[in-house]
C-alpha cells in the first residue's frame, strides 16, 4: 500500500506539472538590421527597414500616420524576402530618393505596451512594475538606459524607456518581456520625433504590426 501511495503521490506531481505554463527560455532570434525613414510632411513618416527573424531576411516597407482619433496607424505597403547580398543597394537606393537612417535628432525613447490577457488592474499594475524594474535595472547595468516613465491606459501596461542604442537595447528588452511570456502580447515602439514637442511612433514588434497603436 505504500508503494502504491507514492506511485498515486508522483502520478499527481507530474499531472499538474504538466499543466503549468512554461515560460519561454529561448533567446528571440529578431535582429533590427537597418531602418530608413523619409517625411516629405509632418503629418506621414515612410519607413522601410531590414529585419532578420531566424534565418529569414525581410524587407518591410510602410508608413505612419495619425488617425482620426490621434492614434498612431501604422500600414505595411511591401513585405518581401531579400537576400544580405541586396542590403547595400536596398539602403543606397533609399538614400538617394531622400531616406534618412535615423529620427534621433532629439532623444531614443522605446514605448513598451504589455496587452495581458484576462487580468484585472491591480494584476496588471503589478506586472507592470515588475516589467519596469527588470528592464530599468538590465538597461542601467548595460549602460544602455532606463525607465523614465510608466502607467495603465485603454491601450495596456505603457512603459517608456530613454536608452543610448536602439539595437541593443530593443533585443534586450524583447528576450525580458519573452522569458516572462509576454512577449506575444506586447507592442514595442520606437519613437520618432519629428519636432522637439511633436512625435509619432513606429511599431517595430511584431515586425510587420499592421494597424492602430493607442498610445494612452
Amino acid at each position: 500500500m505504500k508503494n502504491i501511495g507514492i506511485i498515486f503521490l508522483t502520478f499527481l506531481i507530474l499531472s499538474c506539472n504538466s499543466h503549468t505554463d512554461k515560460k519561454p527560455t529561448e533567446k528571440v532570434d529578431i535582429e533590427y538590421i537597418s531602418s530608413n525613414y523619409k517625411n516629405e510632411t509632418d503629418d506621414k513618416i515612410e519607413f522601410s527597414r531590414i529585419v532578420k527573424d531566424s534565418s529569414t531576411l525581410n524587407l518591410i516597407e510602410g508608413e505612419i500616420r495619425f488617425d482620426d482619433n490621434y492614434n498612431t496607424l501604422q500600414t505595411i505597403k511591401n513585405k518581401r524576402t531579400i537576400s544580405r547580398s541586396e542590403i547595400d543597394s536596398i539602403n543606397s537606393n533609399l538614400k538617394e530618393k531622400g531616406y534618412r537612417d535615423n529620427f534621433d535628432n532629439i532623444g531614443k525613447i522605446i514605448f513598451v505596451q504589455m496587452q495581458p490577457k484576462n487580468e484585472n488592474d491591480f494584476q496588471v499594475l503589478d506586472l507592470r512594475h515588475k516589467m519596469e524594474e527588470k528592464i530599468h535595472e538590465k538597461l542601467k547595468s548595460n549602460g544602455l538606459g532606463e525607465w523614465v516613465a510608466g502607467d495603465l491606459g485603454p491601450g495596456g501596461a505603457n512603459m517608456l524607456f530613454e536608452v543610448t542604442e536602439w539595437k541593443k537595447s530593443i533585443s534586450m528588452i524583447m528576450n525580458i518581456l519573452n522569458q516572462e511570456g509576454i512577449l506575444k502580447n506586447s507592442l514595442i515602439m520606437k519613437r520618432l520625433n519629428t519636432a522637439k514637442d511633436d512625435w509619432n511612433y513606429e511599431i517595430i514588434y511584431p515586425i510587420d504590426y499592421d494597424g492602430v497603436f493607442n498610445q494612452m
